[in-house]
């Protein structure tokens, strides 16, 4: 007598548990902390390469600025009175605030090195100090440096 084609109630039981098992795993990769924070570090890293073409369009001092206070953030601006700071009457290129918007779930933690990035009309750093810049999600679990060389060049790591 032939046998019948299908799986026995064990068989199914058993798949199920190694799919979620498997799932349970996989979706501590897919949070959208982790997302949130990679996203977060390429958007700086890209925003440094914008100050200095910035720097470069305008024929003028652009420069980005790092704050690690409340949940921290970074202003790109232009330096008109180049002090290599940002002042309050100074035109601002783009503010980016962590912990709310589309970086709620971000906090800047730390900057190591100069906590502001000048390039001049060349778009060469007017100091060549590198940095790095610390993100997190908000438990502290997950965490991307962005790099910044004496050369200005940012990089993800």
């Amino acid at each position: 007598m032939r046998k019948p084609w299908g799986f026995s109630l064990v068989e199914l039981i058993l798949a199920i548990t190694i799919l979620g098992i498997l799932l349970a795993l996989g979706t501590s990769y897919l949070r959208s902390d982790r997302i949130a924070v990679n996203q977060a570090a390429q958007s700086l890293a890209a925003q440094v390469t914008r100050a200095r073409l910035e720097a470069i369009r305008r024929n003028e001092f652009v420069g980005i600025q790092f704050s690690t206070q409340g949940f921290g953030g970074y202003v790109v601006f232009v330096d008109a009175n180049r002090d290599g700071t940002f002042n309050s009457g100074e035109t601002v290129v783009q503010n980016v605030p962590f912990g709310q918007g589309d970086w709620a779930r971000v906090r800047f933690t730390a900057v190591t090195g100069a906590s502001t990035l000048v390039f001049d009309t060349r778009g060469i750093p007017t100091s060549f100090t590198p940095s790095t810049i610390t993100l997190h999600n908000r438990a502290e679990t997950y965490t991307k440096t962005v790099q910044i060389s004496g050369q200005g060049r940012a990089s993800v790591q």
